[in-house]
């Protein structure tokens, strides 16, 4: 991520940052500003797994519920197997 100077601000979002969801709160994993032409806001929730069908039942209703969430705020929300995916 270093050499990237389109990524601004890359943070390990804090266990204290919820979003409720239907099924209970739900802490995503990074948070991401990038700057371009414009400033974009990302959130990436990363496991060990890109298919969603390989994850327990209860982290695949979070990050579902997380796309719901961030997508009615307008924040690009996307589940990656690592970091380097941003």
């Amino acid at each position: 991520m270093r050499d990237r100077r389109d990524i601004k601000l890359f943070v390990k979002l804090p266990n204290w940052f919820k979003v409720e969801t239907p099924i209970g709160t739900y802490n995503p994993d990074w948070a991401i500003v990038k700057q371009e032409d414009t400033k974009v806001y990302l959130v990436r929730e990363t496991k060990g797994t890109g298919d969603l069908q390989g994850l327990r039942d209860s982290e695949r209703d979070k990050i579902r519920c997380g796309s719901a969430h961030f997508g009615a705020l307008g924040v690009d929300f996307k589940h990656v197997k690592n970091a380097v995916e941003v």
